[in-house]
């Protein structure tokens, strides 16, 4: 049946042009947008969008009730589909100026929503509360309840990433508990309960945090399809089951987490995982099953001794075994529940670094999707513009030179990513030779410039885990880059040094410097910065009497 609408839309439009009808020239633009949008063709979707944006603007110069305030939105919102936020938020803010000219309420409050949920995943938290709490005013003023709970919600997520969980908690619950004439679709009520089961389990108050985690995974089981928070839920029942001492629910919801988040990676990193784990297994079982006949050896000796004792002296004996026994069994009970314990100590420090590596390795692959896929999305928007312009031969030559070096650049970071992702632990010896490398590369290809390297020996017992050793390594190829590309610089120094309980990672240029008061900071030092800040650390840049200072600590 969609392709048959396809058919028609794309009829219509044939017809309208045939016939100047431009405004059913846009309204069948605009159909085939929804259509590709619909499909998941997010890229052919914002071509047809723009078709329509060029005609409603020239059809709105004639007629005042074509609204060009639609389609602006419809880009906006494709382009949060493709998570390109900055993209998003010039199209949502056209069309909430033309929508506060027209005073149209419901339009703002649909518009402020999704600004605010642009500026909160660019991570612009005051911008984004703004737009949320102008959300809900306008909301208000067009008595759109749907509405209103969108905004509250959006407002809820940035009280709980400022750490007020009372008050996103209350914000939440308000709209979990709204009127049942109000619509709330299964996947908005999922994503509601499972944020207020988060939020529970942050304020340690688990069996509610369990409450509302379970009726999230119910509705979750009653629409399979609807998995959107399925991994984020179990991981906050494993911990409220966890933390009430309830360690066979814990595990049950832990284990569903692992199964879930495992589809997430290659089958070769699943299989290795699984591998780890039934090796640690293994090994538990074997060290309880050594301490168990330990124990036994244990007490028979004592039982042999009391009965020595037993016939030596009769009676005194007997009153002896008697109290021994029961100190047998007391001892026994207190062996046994601390073995227990110990247990679940070393199964709860377990979980917790497979969840630590688990988090590491979805931040990193974030990192590759947002870098790499940015940049295979320039190579091929680069190739895709060829078509479009007249290259003379030594211009077509040049081209394809910049676009087969940022290849290679792209290739060499996938490549420095996938290092990072299959290893549980970065040495310095790992990072020492990356490093290395990296600087006999640019010696190769670089004339006039020299390269130094240099560090303490007594780094070599130094460990990062996977996410940070990528930040440390990302920020020094940055820094060496802008050296090369900007500084004029004839030396280049990367140095590490051993501090009181800390390392100061350093690069030094000899180059031209730079203006404190007049730099400007690019996508190259932003990124940095950024990556700094991860590690947890602070980025300085020093502009020396000759040349530049880099450096974090």
């Amino acid at each position: 049946m969609s392709d048959s609408a396809k058919i028609y839309f794309q009829k219509a439009v044939s017809y309208s042009i045939k016939n100047n009808f431009p405004v059913q020239e846009q309204y069948s633009y605009n159909n085939l947008g929804m259509y590709a949008w619909n499909k998941g063709q997010f890229k052919e979707a914002l071509n047809f969008f723009f078709k329509a944006l060029k005609l409603s603007e020239k059809n709105s110069k004639k007629d005042n009730s074509i609204k060009v305030d639609a389609t602006l939105n419809n880009i906006g919102l494709i382009y949060q589909e493709m998570e390109l936020y900055k993209k998003a938020i010039p199209y949502h803010q056209k069309a909430l100026k033309i929508r506060s000219q027209r005073k149209f309420s419901q339009g703002e409050a649909s518009s402020y929503n999704n600004l605010g949920i642009c500026f909160k995943q660019l991570n612009n938290i005051s911008e984004a509360q703004k737009c949320f709490e102008n959300g809900i005013k306008k909301s208000n003023e067009a008595q759109d309840k749907v509405l209103y709970f969108y905004n509250l919600q959006g407002l809820a997520q940035i009280f709980a990433i400022k750490n007020n969980n009372q008050k996103a908690l209350s914000l939440l619950l308000e709209s979990y508990y709204r009127n049942n004439k109000i619509p709330f679709n299964s996947n908005d009520k999922i994503k509601v309960a499972s944020e207020i089961a988060s939020l529970y389990l942050k304020l340690k108050q688990y069996q509610k945090a369990i409450y509302f985690g379970e009726i999230s995974v119910n509705l979750i089981n009653a629409e399979p399809e609807k998995e959107v928070n399925e991994v984020s839920v179990y991981k906050i029942l494993a911990k409220a089951h966890f933390n009430s001492s309830n360690p066979d629910k814990g595990n049950y919801y832990n284990n569903l987490f692992y199964e879930k988040t495992s589809l997430k990676f290659k089958e070769s990193t699943a299989k290795a995982l699984q591998e780890l784990e039934t090796k640690y297994e293994t090994e538990t079982k074997e060290l309880a099953l050594v301490q168990a006949k330990n124990e036994n050896l244990i007490n028979e000796n004592k039982i042999r001794r009391k009965n020595y004792l037993l016939f030596s002296v009769v009676g005194f004996a007997f009153l002896l075994a008697l109290i021994g026994y029961f100190v047998f069994k007391q001892q026994r009970l207190k062996n046994r529940q601390m073995v227990k314990e110990n247990q679940l100590k070393q199964a709860l420090v377990e979980i917790e670094n497979q969840n630590n590596l688990q988090e590491q390795r979805l931040e990193i692959s974030k990192d590759l999707h947002d870098n790499i896929g940015s940049q295979l999305t320039f190579i091929i928007s680069s190739l895709d513009n060829l078509k479009y312009f007249d290259f003379n031969q030594d211009k077509l030559y040049g081209k394809f030179d910049n676009i087969s070096n940022f290849t290679r650049n792209t290739i060499t970071d996938l490549r420095d990513t996938i290092w990072a992702m299959n290893k549980e632990e970065i040495t310095f010896e790992d990072l020492q030779t990356r490093i290395t490398n990296f600087i006999e590369a640019a010696k190769t290809s670089l004339l006039g410039i020299t390269f130094e390297f240099n560090y303490p020996n007594n780094l070599q017992t130094i460990t990062f885990n996977s996410k940070k050793g990528i930040d440390v390594y990302r920020i020094i190829q940055e820094a060496v880059n802008n050296a090369i590309k900007h500084a004029n610089a004839t030396k280049i120094e990367v140095r590490f040094e051993q501090l009181q309980n800390a390392i100061e990672v350093s690069v030094l240029d000899n180059g031209s410097g730079f203006d404190m008061e007049s730099i400007k900071l690019g996508n190259g030092l932003n990124s940095m910065k950024l990556r700094a800040k991860d590690i947890p650390s602070q980025l300085e840049i020093q502009s020396l009497d000759q040349g530049t200072k880099v450096s974090f600590i």
